[in-house]
């Protein structure tokens, strides 16, 4: 998430977390973030979509990495070595200064320590756990 946002923060991107079909939640078309997290409409200056209205968007190509420009029933099974591939295709763009023409960036490979500390910082102070979410912790903290 702190790489992606720290590329449209650099970009004047807007970003989307789509974190819909995650194993973590039931609903195959449910979004995760929203699920966890409260709701955030923009996180340090960068515009932020996360809730159910991804369902109603239509994200415009072309896509990067280019895998997710081929039609959408060749896009259902990736193989170990596309993510890894995207992994690495995507590391190269956030670390490069500059944008791609691309008009969809597609950030769905683990990036993790892949940006700057800050950026990862700054996420952490901007998003915030639901409520119930934190008293289940808090809960759980003090039973154990």
């Amino acid at each position: 998430l702190a790489s992606a946002w720290s590329y449209a923060q650099r970009t004047g991107r807007t970003l989307v977390i789509d974190w819909r079909g995650s194993c973590y939640v039931g609903q195959p078309f449910s979004n995760a973030f929203p699920v966890f997290f409260e709701p955030v409409e923009e996180i340090a200056g960068v515009p932020v979509i996360c809730d159910d209205r991804l369902n109603q968007l239509s994200f415009p190509g072309p896509f990067f990495p280019p895998w997710w420009n081929r039609p959408s029933i060749d896009c259902i099974n990736r193989p170990d070595e596309q993510i890894f591939r995207e992994r690495d295709e995507l590391t190269e763009l956030f670390q490069a200064g500059d944008d791609n023409e691309a008009n969809t960036i597609v950030c769905d490979a683990c990036l993790m320590w892949r940006c700057g500390e800050e950026a990862e910082r700054l996420i952490f102070r901007n998003i915030k756990l639901r409520s119930e979410i934190r008293a289940r912790i808090e809960d759980l903290y003090e039973q154990h």
